[in-house]
């Protein structure tokens, strides 16, 4: 009787090539905000060869990225540098400017689809035309603690686990395949050093989740709740009275919490740093309501296929102190309506959001009125 053969064990090689984009296997463009971001991927076995240049139509922002990440048996490790230039608002003196360059080291060990965990260790190093500035050349050092579980493909979970920078950051929760039982979350925890050339000491926690609940079955909810704090940091302003908040904290602007903007309430004004903190908390709901779906309705080169009604609410807080998140005087609530389509042009996939948001209620300094749009095409 030949000897019994004992079937081999399933390598987790296909669960860590998971993490590879399976939307962008072909160069793609994408138009976010007024970005366009142009990405040419090479898979060659093992190894996922990337590059990557963004550029900022109104504002000239450039930044350049070089990756290589290694798919093992039971693990990724990517390496990147990269360089990264954001000019002021237009109007602003031409000197005001910030530069990021910098590396990272991030490991991801998948446990299933759906589980996974991260570790990330980074360097920044932060230049200003505004030689005055607090942070000019200085040197961010940190490592990050990440867990995630339900989708790998949403942007922001995916900068709160790993690498924040070169990555889109829609209007709207463009991904919806949010996994088991629909709902996805993200926690890590980052602690700064003064290490080496490290300038800066912080240990920082950060968590978001989101759930989609079906009203419908072709109607849904996506609710995503997202909390953040700095739970050690250095107060450096005890002798200088009348320096900004933001600047005074062992932490880089960067790395704050912010209220307004894509990723928190829509609506809100980002300018100045009104609406940072050290502390924060938001949550976000949007309604879907098809208009209609898997159709090919033509307008000359287009090809409509999907289209949603949206309408979106949000509330939040952020503070510098622990007791002001609190306020409900400071709360911060807006609201908006808008409008999703997917839609092909030849060869290339297109998802449009747009979304124009106002705000209810806030801190007069906070309010706003925005009309936001991302574009995403793919080949």
């Amino acid at each position: 009787m030949p000897p019994a053969t004992t079937q081999p064990t399933p390598p987790l090689s296909t669960v860590a090539a998971s993490g590879y984009d399976r939307r962008d296997v072909l160069p793609g463009i994408y138009l976010a905000d007024g970005r366009a971001s142009v990405r040419l991927r090479k898979l060659i076995k093992n190894v996922l060869f990337e590059s990557q240049i963004d550029y900022k139509f109104v504002t000239g922002d450039i930044s350049t990225f070089l990756r290589y990440k290694y798919y093992a048996q039971d693990f990724t490790y990517k390496i990147g540098v990269f360089d990264s230039i954001s000019f002021g608002a237009i109007g602003s003196h031409q000197n005001e400017f910030e530069r990021t360059r910098g590396g990272l080291l991030l490991f991801e060990f998948p446990r299933d689809y759906n589980l996974r965990y991260f570790t990330l260790l980074q360097d920044d190093r932060l230049t200003f035309g505004d030689v005055t500035r607090v942070d000019n050349r200085k040197n961010n050092i940190y490592t990050k603690l990440g867990y995630q579980y339900g989708t790998e493909f949403d942007e922001t979970l995916n900068s709160i686990v790993g690498e924040s920078r070169g990555r889109l950051v829609p209007v709207l929760t463009v991904f919806r395949e949010l996994g088991p039982q629909k709902f996805s979350f993200a926690a890590a925890l980052t602690q700064g050093g003064k290490v080496s050339t490290g300038d800066y000491k912080y240990t920082k926690l950060e968590a978001e989740g989101i759930r989609r609940w079906d009203v419908s079955p072709t109607s849904f909810v996506v609710t995503r709740a997202h909390v953040g704090t700095f739970l050690a940091k250095q107060f450096l302003c005890k002798d200088t009275p009348n320096v900004p908040p933001v600047e005074c904290y062992s932490i880089p602007g960067y790395e704050m919490f912010t209220l307004g903007g894509s990723e928190a309430l829509r609506s809100l004004s980002t300018t100045n740093s009104v609406s940072d903190g050290t502390n924060e908390f938001h949550m976000t709901n949007e309604y879907f309501v098809p208009v209609f779906r898997n159709r090919d309705y033509r307008y000359r080169a287009l090809h409509f296929n999907t289209a949603y009604a949206i309408a979106y609410t949000g509330f939040g807080n952020a503070a510098f102190a622990y007791q002001d998140v609190l306020k409900t005087r400071d709360f911060a609530v807006d609201a908006g309506l808008g409008t999703e389509m997917q839609l092909t042009v030849r060869d290339y996939d297109i998802l449009l959001s747009v979304l124009f948001s106002h705000t209810i209620r806030a801190p007069a300094e906070r309010k706003s009125n925005k009309v936001q749009f991302t574009l995403h095409t793919v080949r």
